[in-house]
């Protein structure tokens, strides 16, 4: 499953011969990332390091193939980590991309970078709740990244890959919370609204409020699936299932 991240940090620009070379961070070490969907997502130092160095990364503008900026394989990238992250260092093209992008870094329009990635086997880990939103973090101990660089306008998208991502980390579905008479295979575009009158119990217990069973007017999907995994949280006591070392236990 691809993912993307991306930093608010500008890429700096300077002078090289008869070129420009932009350097960048594509992601920062400890950094909590803001809410990804129901969880908050940190990466430890060293994830990306091997891929880096064993990979054939490309530079591009925006996530745009069609507006490559570099290569390693070719030497107009270079890639790397260091104590604060992940970083490029860019051989800007005398293309039309190259020269826009050489002008809009200089002009400060650029505002971040961005990389896509995907976890290794094994390569994330639940770290704690964040004590601020109540958020499960997930840690991204191994990644393999394949592309990276400038964006205009940095976003951090909430994926179904990152979604079903932090569920198995957790060991559990979002689905899981739902009531035992449910059928399973129904998707939630069917699932009816329940009744405000409804007197079914929280899945904490009888006597406990469901903190994520509140949902409100007009609320966006991704709120509903943030609730959905709060839930599971609560029906599994935070531990994982099916796995038996102690490590992985929530």
């Amino acid at each position: 499953m691809t993912e993307t991240r991306s930093l608010t940090s500008p890429a700096e620009i300077r002078a090289n011969g008869d070129g420009m070379t932009a350097r960048g961070y594509a992601y920062r070490f400890n950094e909590l990332s803001h809410d990804l969907g129901g969880f908050r997502e940190r990466i430890a130092p060293g994830a990306g390091m091997a891929s880096l160095e064993r990979n054939d990364v490309i530079a591009t503008f925006n996530h745009n193939v069609d507006q490559v900026l570099g290569r390693r394989s070719s030497g107009t990238l270079r890639v790397g980590e260091d104590e604060h992250g992940g970083w490029y260092e860019i051989d800007l093209p005398n293309t039309s991309t190259g020269r826009d992008l050489a002008e809009l870094l200089k002009r400060g329009d650029v505002k971040g970078s961005s990389f896509t990635f995907r976890v290794g086997r094994g390569g994330q880990r639940r770290a704690g709740t964040d004590p601020e939103t109540g958020l499960p973090i997930r840690e991204v101990t191994e990644m393999d990244v394949a592309e990276l660089g400038p964006v205009l306008n940095p976003a951090y998208p909430t994926t179904d890959a990152a979604l079903r991502s932090i569920e198995a980390v957790l060991g559990v579905a979002l689905r899981a919370a739902k009531p035992d008479d449910e059928d399973p295979d129904e998707s939630e575009e069917d699932t009816p609204d329940e009744s405000p009158e409804s007197t079914d119990k929280p899945a904490g217990g009888p006597d406990e409020k469901d903190p994520a069973d509140e949902p409100e007017e007009d609320e966006p999907e991704e709120h509903k699936k943030a609730r959905a995994l709060v839930r599971a949280l609560i029906t599994t006591g935070g531990t994982t299932h099916g796995r038996n070392d102690p490590e992985r236990e929530l």
